[in-house]
């Protein structure tokens, strides 16, 4: 069944404990799908969204929000591959480099 998304980026950085979101700060774009159905859909928007925004802004770190329009029902298999990255979501967060202590340094 078709549904409607919306991608949005999140500015962040990855760590060597997870991940650190800026939910707060300036997305970089923002884009609206009309008709999606299955899981590879969705992955297939937020890789060419990605990239486009990567393109225009080669020097930033961000996570991709993916949200479902209120009223669509969600792909089969769409919560697993959230938890996982299964859409790509982080594939253009940096690794932010630990910061040594002076005190230990």
């Amino acid at each position: 069944m078709p549904c409607t998304i919306t991608l949005k980026t999140i500015p962040g950085r990855k760590t060597p404990f997870g991940m650190t979101l800026a939910l707060m700060g300036k997305s970089l774009d923002r884009k609206t799908i009309e008709v999606v159905s299955t899981v590879n859909d969705i992955k297939s928007a937020v890789a060419d969204f990605g990239k486009s925004v990567h393109q225009a802004h080669p020097d930033e770190s961000f996570y991709i929000s993916v949200s479902i329009a209120k009223g669509c029902r969600k792909p089969n298999g769409y919560d697993a591959a959230t938890k996982n990255d299964g859409l790509g979501q982080e594939t253009y967060m940096k690794m932010e480099e630990p910061e040594r202590c002076p005190a230990t340094s």
